[in-house]
């Protein structure tokens, strides 16, 4: 067990900067800027820049709030409330779409449902960051928004607010 603590630490350390890094050690790590952190989520951020590809024609029409979810993951623990407020906030007006990735059962079949709705680039990039939410807009395929660990509802409530103004237009 502790060779796996000590494995999970080294992946993480070596895929944050020093500064992103001390945030994880201490538990500051609520809301880390893209611009602290590589790998995966810098990715994630840089594709947020082009769309992801055509989304199912289910998720047309509202903003798309993707959640990367492990039942094991403090940081989802940590989250859970907030997401709760901002799909009762936002019922009816946003699409919500979350991949299990607690074990390999529940990632084979979040990754077929990503197949299934367009969201493969996303769940391919995302699937190893648990407690990433994205915001993405329905239209374009855009990731407007990415979030890590975030338990501030009005983040979430901006940039769903930021689509639903797009989509107006």
């Amino acid at each position: 067990m502790k060779n796996c603590l000590v494995i999970l630490g080294l992946v993480a350390a070596a895929s944050c900067t020093p500064a992103a890094w001390a945030d994880v050690v201490t538990g500051t790590a609520a809301n880390v800027p893209a611009s602290e952190v590589n790998g995966a989520t810098k990715a994630l951020t840089k594709a947020g820049h082009a769309a992801i590809g055509p989304l199912a024609p289910s998720l047309q029409g509202k903003p798309l709030v993707v959640r990367i979810h492990a039942d094991w993951c403090s940081a989802c623990k940590a989250t859970h409330a907030t997401i709760d407020d901002l799909k009762q906030a936002y019922a009816g007006k946003i699409n919500f779409v979350q991949f299990n990735v607690t074990n390999a059962k529940t990632a084979a079949v979040a990754q077929a449902k990503a197949n299934r709705l367009g969201l493969a680039k996303f769940y391919d990039a995302a699937k190893a960051q648990t407690s990433t939410v994205a915001v993405i807009n329905p239209q374009s395929g855009k990731v407007d928004a990415t979030f890590y660990n975030d338990s501030n509802l009005k983040d979430y409530e901006v940039a769903v607010d930021k689509v639903l103004k797009t989509d107006a237009k």
